[in-house]
């Protein structure tokens, strides 16, 4: 075959050459090798799908199973905090990290929405998100609490979790039928394309262009994961809504610098009434409040050369290099300067206190281990002192807070050996009838006797009550003063009453009307002689509650009275609810009866109203027969104060009282919980 005059000479040759039959041969014989490339590159591709579906498919999988091990780990904390009745701080941390990783297992699952591709999976996957997304609400809401309501969180969470579960069951079940069915479908098409891949070039770079779509998935899930894994490690140490250290990294870096012995200084945060901002305003102002307190100590912290830290609800920390003590009070006094700006937040502006403590690790003395524990344990009676002398002020960690704060732990440590042993003694005071000033009760007091002293209920009642004694104290007294009075009236035939002074916050739980129950049967006092005292006090909440076990109480016979009226600003609110038998009128309303009209006007006004509503009347804090003469001239009938006695032992009192004047019914007052000076 001759070239044609048009060709080049080096085509011409090219194609003479595949004329002849050898050169024939070797371009079927070429063809054949392209097929056979070809096909080598259709079933390449085909695996590479496979496993990359497969891939894909297990990762889908292995979210949704781990996530339903996530879910089951948040029900183990929160059954474990159940059983004991409250979360203690390991488990309150325990619980927030598996909330926070349980939160990135769930943004995994949003991307499968993204897809967008595949209605079943779209909607199973939305229905789990939505109610893992149910159990994060919960949870962040209970954390916002300070886990306080245990028994209701661990019912959300296990309705929560069992719809969870369902979901993600459902999730995973059409995860693994629709990526089979995907699988299958694309296999089979890309097999389809086998023959115009043999007979075309365009078939190799269709599965070229398939590879790389199949890569570029793959690298965005690779990163997709890492972000995740990004995500997770800053959780493990950083406070997600205020993005300083969280507790786990303070407690880390601090213990290195304690361990390398290097001189560092503590200074610990708390914001003044946090809470009535979050209950007055909302949530989303209580986190705008933290994040605001987070920004100021951030800028004070680094001009230290320190930083700060959130150890968790509104507990702030500082951490700055040095020994001088100056240094912790410029930061100090920079802070407490710093939140006189008002926070303004969805249009109200709010204003932030904050209480704040400082301790030195020089500070620890030689017997006390140079720990993380014991630093933050000086710095937080710092901060305690802050707060005791009004709050919105720092207080430095010195020698005399030391003997204060040995004082009170060793407080703390021999208080419940003095509830067990009897080192508490029961005192009475008594109650008259105006004008006769004849007794016709008691009002049960308590005084603890620690060797050879006799301390005070103003230094140890404030410690019983942040310990949590208190109750067993007042459960004491309510049961030993019922002993003694019932004693008495059997030995003297008579009818003397007894009071005992309880706080409000006892009725916010129906185990005190066991314990009245208790103190009536083993004594044998007759529930008309018995009467609780309630002090006034804002923490009495959940009037619903209260009123409920108030019935209760007063379903037993005992009476209730209304303690210190005239001192709390929900006075009013008592008298309205009219769940009292008594009210007991506050001795700062009695003393200048004397001198000034307007306490006199008020007096009478209270008197007044007592008796529309018919209420007994108790005057306290009476002191002068001119007092005494004043109140009985305005209508008052009973009384209490150091002119008709001062507190006494229980026996001394009792054998002090004429068995002559039995009173004309009993007249109920306090609890047994120590009187408040």
């Amino acid at each position: 075959m001759r070239s044609g005059s048009g060709w080049s000479p080096a085509l011409g040759r090219v194609l003479d050459a595949l004329a002849t039959r050898r050169g024939l041969t070797l371009l079927i014989a070429a063809l054949v090798l392209v097929c056979v490339f070809a096909g080598q590159l259709v079933e390449r591709s085909v695996r590479q799908m496979q496993q990359t579906h497969e891939v894909f498919r297990d990762t889908q999988l292995r979210n949704g199973f781990v996530s339903l091990s996530d879910v089951q780990r948040v029900l183990l904390i929160t059954q474990e905090a159940r059983m004991l009745g409250a979360f203690s701080d390991d488990r309150a941390r325990a619980f927030s990290d598996a909330i926070d990783i349980l939160f990135v297992r769930t943004d995994s699952f949003r991307r499968v929405l993204d897809r967008d591709e595949h209605a079943p999976v779209v909607n199973s996957a939305a229905a789990a998100i939505e109610a893992l997304d149910r159990i994060i609400a919960i949870a962040d809401s209970a954390l916002a609490d300070d886990l306080r309501d245990v028994e209701t969180l661990w019912q959300d969470l296990l309705a929560a979790s069992d719809a969870a579960r369902g979901a993600l069951v459902v999730f995973l079940d059409d995860m693994d039928r629709l990526q089979s069915a995907v699988l299958l479908e694309q296999t089979a098409a890309v097999r389809q394309q086998r023959s115009v891949v043999l007979a075309s070039l365009g078939g190799l770079t269709f599965v070229g262009i398939a590879a790389l779509s199949l890569l570029r998935r793959e690298v965005l899930t690779r990163r997709a994961r890492e972000r995740a894994e990004r995500d997770v490690e800053f959780l493990a140490y950083f406070d997600p809504l205020t993005r300083l250290p969280n507790r786990a990294q303070f407690q880390k870096r601090l213990k290195q610098t304690l361990d390398s012995d290097a001189p560092v200084t503590l200074m610990l945060v708390d914001l003044d009434d946090f809470k009535g901002i979050n209950d007055t305003y909302g949530h989303a102002t209580g986190d705008a409040a933290l994040q605001f307190i987070a920004d100021i100590l951030t800028k004070r912290a680094e001009q230290a050369d320190g930083f700060a830290a959130r150890l968790g609800g509104d507990e702030f920390a500082v951490v700055m290099p040095g020994r001088p003590s100056a240094t912790g009070t410029k930061v100090a006094e920079g802070v407490l300067e710093d939140v006189k700006t008002p926070l303004v937040a969805d249009g109200e502006t709010i204003r932030i206190g904050t209480s704040i403590g400082i301790a030195r690790s020089a500070d620890l003395r030689q017997d006390m281990d140079h720990t993380v524990d014991s630093l933050s344990r000086i710095a937080d009676f710092a901060l305690y002192a802050s707060k005791e002398n009004g709050r919105g002020q720092f207080t430095v960690y010195d020698k005399g807070l030391e003997l204060r704060y040995l004082e009170r732990r060793g407080m703390v440590d021999d208080l419940p050996r003095a509830i067990a042993d009897g080192g508490l003694d029961i005192y009475l005071q008594p109650k008259v009838h105006l004008p006769s000033k004849t007794p016709y009760g008691f009002e049960a007091l308590v005084r603890w006797r620690r060797g050879d002293r006799v301390v005070p209920p103003d230094e140890f009642i404030t410690i019983a009550e942040e310990s949590g004694l208190i109750y067993e104290i007042d459960r004491y007294v309510l049961r030993t003063a019922s002993g003694y009075v019932a004693e008495y009236n059997r030995r003297m035939a008579a009818a003397v009453s007894v009071s005992v002074n309880l706080s409000a916050l006892h009725f916010t739980a129906d185990r005190i009307v066991g314990w009245v129950k208790e103190a009536l049967d083993q004594s044998g006092l007759s529930p008309a002689l018995l009467t609780l005292e309630i002090t006034e006090t804002a923490e009495m909440r959940d009037w619903g509650q209260a009123q409920k076990v108030i019935g209760f109480v007063k379903d037993l016979g005992a009476k209730i009275s209304i303690d210190d009226f005239g001192t709390g600003y929900s006075s009013l609110a008592y008298m309205r609810s009219t769940f009292a038998d008594e009210i007991k009128i506050d001795k700062s309303m009695v003393e200048h009866i004397e001198t000034s009209q307007k306490a006199r006007f008020l007096l009478d006004g209270v008197l007044d109203l007592s008796n529309n509503l018919g209420l007994e009347v108790v005057v306290e804090g009476i002191e002068t027969d001119n007092q005494a003469a004043a109140v009985h001239a305005m209508g008052a009938g009973r009384a209490q104060g150091y002119l008709f006695g001062r507190p006494m032992p229980a026996a001394q009192a009792l054998a002090a009282l004429d068995p002559g004047a039995s009173p004309e019914g009993a007249a109920p007052k306090r609890q047994g919980h120590v009187q408040r000076p």
